[in-house]
């Protein structure tokens, strides 16, 4: 019995803060160690807490607004998930939905990860002497500080966090020159109100403009499914609008494989529908016009696992392939080298997943191997 919805979200959403709080820990706990007389690098330091972090947030905004998936859905769809966890999502919806879903999720982990940075950071300070240097060999004190001071504007009001001259020279270091090595304790309130400013405030501000988000759409496709006269909308899947399943192929086709399957999936859909003309990999990135004039076929066959929800990325690819052939959606699933059936709840979710695709194209059927396979 699937999980409603609601639940799918909770355990996914922990499971991934929990990645991204250990991400964090491990990761700055590593460059917090600094070398084998505890100095830490500052400009290291400002790498990872200040440009990645403004890098990361302005490409999941770039991701946001061109409407692709981000690291979330990578990681969502890694084999290490539990084969349950995989299924459970098939009840989250497609679409816009899924992707203010995923951007929200994204920001979960992003947030975690600044807190785990934060945490190692502050307990690092509370146990340690943590030692701060620099080191370059085009840069002089003087032409770091105008970009630290750059930096530091958003924080002008937190005086002991802001560089100074002489605290860029008294924490530079020069391993050419050997003898004491210049350090200073006092940047890490800099490095602190880095932290701060550019990844944990950003971030979880941009979580909760996510969770409203994501609300909104949810509140939003609820009321157009209730709506049967709204216009000028792209349509729904209805619920009920479920594809026909077939057990035969003409002799003529072309697989394209979007489930990365193993050799021996092959071998078994060769078995039950015969050799196909052509076989290729199918992902959100395939060059689809390259993939339609590749052979001479009368049908198309799209290989999937049937375990795994049909992301919305995968709908906008279908959508670019031409309609001058009949198309088949193939739910296989598989443990080691057995192949079995697809359940029935994950067959009615394929089923109900082509006959949305059936809406905006020519009509699309999934295709089982018959019983004698």
């Amino acid at each position: 019995m699937a999980l409603p919805t609601s639940n799918i979200e909770a355990r996914i959403t922990l499971a991934l803060s929990f990645l991204g709080l250990m991400l964090g820990i491990f990761i700055s706990a590593g460059v917090l160690a600094g070398d084998d007389q505890g100095r830490v690098n500052l400009l290291f330091l400002l790498l990872l807490f200040a440009f990645l972090p403004v890098f990361s947030l302005l490409l999941s905004l770039v991701l946001l607004v061109t409407k692709q998936n981000g690291v979330t859905a990578i990681l969502l769809d890694m084999p290490f998930w539990p084969k349950e966890f995989l299924q459970a999502q098939l009840n989250i919806e497609l679409g816009d939905q899924r992707r203010s879903w995923l951007f929200f999720e994204s920001q979960v982990l992003s947030l975690a990860f600044a807190a785990g940075s934060i945490i190692v950071f502050v307990a690092l300070l509370l146990g340690t002497d943590v030692n701060f240097v620099w080191r370059s060999t085009l840069l002089e004190a003087t032409d770091l500080l105008p970009m630290l001071q750059l930096i530091s504007k958003p924080w002008g009001f937190w005086i002991d966090a802001q560089p100074s001259l002489d605290l860029l020279q008294q924490s530079q270091n020069s391993r050419i020159n050997g003898g004491v090595s210049a350090y200073s304790e006092n940047w890490w309130q800099f490095v602190l109100a880095a932290q701060l400013t550019y990844n944990l405030i950003p971030r979880a501000v941009l979580l909760g403009l996510a969770r409203w988000r994501y609300k909104h759409k949810t509140k939003l496709g609820s009321q157009l499914d209730r709506d049967d006269t709204t216009v000028n909308q792209r349509p729904l899947a209805d619920p009920e609008t479920l594809a026909t399943v077939v057990y035969t192929l003409p002799e003529s086709y072309q697989l394209l494989d979007w489930s990365s399957a193993p050799e021996h999936c092959r071998r078994f859909i060769t078995q039950s529908f015969g050799k196909p003309v052509d076989l290729s990999p199918l992902s959100a990135n395939s060059d689809i016009n390259s993939l339609q004039r590749s052979a001479e076929f009368t049908s198309r066959v799209v290989l999937v696992k049937s375990w795994e929800p049909p992301l919305g990325e995968m709908k906008d690819v279908m959508e670019l392939l031409d309609s001058q052939t009949q198309n088949f959606i193939l739910p296989l699933d598989w443990v080691g080298t057995s192949i079995q059936s697809a359940s029935s709840t994950h067959l009615e979710e394929w089923q109900r997943f082509a006959g949305s695709l059936g809406l905006s194209l020519a009509e699309w059927k999934v295709l089982q191997p018959g019983e004698h396979s």
